[in-house]
């Protein structure tokens, strides 16, 4: 699953992943995120930290709160991202931090390595 609400970027992060031959969804915001989550399960969620109508932090909120296990890769270009998921009291929901800009590459290695 690809939440992120950068358009071209979450559609070109789905064709990479669909080329790799992954299975995936994709929501343009959290709360439509949230709600694939709450119908779908998931192996892996990859989660833009800044949104408009539900944040990362509330989507990484929610699969705490539902108690969902997907390994949750945080996408964001804000410095400091892991002590603001940390102060959250969300480190455990979170399987990496991938700051932008970032190599598809290396993307694609976290996620075979994970």
């Amino acid at each position: 699953m690809v939440i992120d609400d950068d358009a071209e970027l979450c559609q070109e992060m789905a064709e990479i992943l669909i080329d790799e031959g992954y299975s995936v969804d994709q929501a343009s915001d959290g709360a439509l995120g949230k709600e694939a989550l709450n119908n779908n399960s998931y192996d892996l969620v990859i989660l833009d930290y800044r949104m408009p109508a539900s944040s990362g932090i509330e989507v990484l909120r929610f699969i705490k709160e539902k108690s969902l296990n997907p390994k949750v890769f945080v996408i964001s270009g804000r410095p400091f991202i892991e002590k603001l998921i940390k102060d959250e009291d969300l480190s455990g929901v979170v399987s990496c931090v991938i700051n932008k800009p970032f190599c598809i590459k290396n993307l694609l290695n976290d996620i075979k390595n994970s």
